[in-house]
């Protein structure tokens, strides 16, 4: 599951072509729903984001509202390499990491994107203003995909992703990303210190 959230958000600095893109280093947490004809997953992530350095952290998988191990995994595209490790029971595994860091590929807001209207959270004074676009891609396998997405009006923050993927080999699916408690900037750098017993 780390693995295809990974894949939806693989790099965060700015993309040309855009018309915004968040910060290019964030911390927040992210509800992933990812429903097909044979699978359905929720999972909560807290997710650190560095695209200056090329490497983000992913920690704190909940599935189904129960914790999922103690790990974290440090994604490293400079040194091309990530860290699975375990705090609490001293353990680290590295593997190699396939492909390249991808600038904001997935959360900026392309420039063919479709303004489908103004969109709020909250009320009256404390009401969150942002946008909503929608677009067309193609996904990894070939398929179609309907991309809507929620970005803040101030600072182009993402609040809401939902990928609706027709055709491909996989069949259809839907994937929707959530984020919460979104922080610009790293709140503490030290999390991607690699522990000497890596």
């Amino acid at each position: 599951m780390i693995l295809q959230v990974t894949l939806l958000l693989a790099g965060l600095a700015v993309a040309s072509g855009s018309i915004c893109c968040p910060p290019d280093q964030f911390n927040a947490y992210q509800y992933v729903n990812f429903v097909n004809s044979t699978t359905t997953i929720e999972a909560l992530y807290y997710m650190v984001y560095d695209g200056v350095n090329q490497r983000y952290l992913i920690t704190g998988d909940r599935s189904n509202g129960q914790v999922v191990g103690t790990t974290k995994v440090i994604y490293d595209y400079r040194q091309r390499t990530a860290y699975s490790i375990d705090a609490e029971a001293r353990t680290c595994t590295t593997f190699p990491i396939q492909g390249n860091f991808k600038d904001q590929q997935n959360v900026c807001v392309p420039s063919e994107a479709v303004p489908i209207g103004p969109f709020f959270y909250g009320y009256n004074q404390d009401r969150l203003n942002a946008q909503t676009y929608t677009y067309n891609t193609t996904s990894p396998d070939g398929g179609h995909q309907r991309v809507t997405i929620v970005v803040s009006d101030a600072g182009c923050i993402p609040l809401v992703i939902a990928r609706t993927t027709t055709g491909g080999a996989g069949g259809n699916s839907f994937y929707q990303v959530g984020y919460n408690d979104f922080y610009p900037g790293i709140k503490d750098i030290t999390v991607f210190d690699i522990p000497s017993y890596c």
